[in-house]
């Protein structure tokens, strides 16, 4: 595959685009379920909680405890265009912790839910949209960010600085 990287426009979210942003973390569960790579393989087709998502996403935007970075789709070959969809995507979520070695102010941040449409991929959005992320977490003094990343995208992401964490994650998934 051969990988074209173009100039695209990234734009912060808003609280409106709370559903499309559902919609984009959703397509990315089936992806990494398809991929071996989902918690909960077995609901990733439950869309029960998209009510619970939007809102969530629409009001932590609004407070200013959730960015996301995203590009607006582009018109096809014919020239149509869908009001309001995106191709691509990264959410930070501003989640202070403690504060301790290598960390004094506890400003540790989460990039997640990173996905680009399948028919967009291989042209830098997704670099464009995690790139805007880090430098937006720059301004804002971040000293640590966490991702979890797919072994396919893990290189994007130790281009951009991100290592492997000295700690093993663990996780616990509790029955529903």
């Amino acid at each position: 595959m051969v990988c074209m990287t173009i100039s695209v426009l990234v734009r912060k979210a808003r609280p409106e685009d709370a559903p499309e942003l559902v919609r984009l973390r959703h397509a990315m569960f089936l992806a990494m379920a398809e991929a071996g790579a989902a918690g909960r393989a077995q609901d990733v087709d439950d869309t029960s909680w998209y009510p619970a998502a939007q809102e969530a996403i629409a009001s932590r935007i609004a407070q200013g405890t959730l960015a996301a970075f995203v590009i607006d789709e582009k018109p096809d070959i014919n020239g149509n265009h869908q009001h309001g969809r995106l191709s691509a995507c990264a959410v930070v979520t501003l989640e202070d912790r403690l504060p301790g070695p290598g960390f004094p102010r506890g400003t540790s941040r989460s990039m997640s839910s990173v996905f680009v449409e399948p028919e967009q991929r291989g042209r830098g959005l997704a670099r464009a949209v995690v790139s805007a992320g880090l430098s937006w977490l720059d301004e804002m003094n971040a000293e640590v960010v966490d991702l979890h990343a797919t072994p396919d995208a893990a290189h994007l992401y130790r281009s951009l600085g991100f290592t492997e964490a000295r700690s093993l994650a663990l996780r616990r998934l509790n029955k529903l």
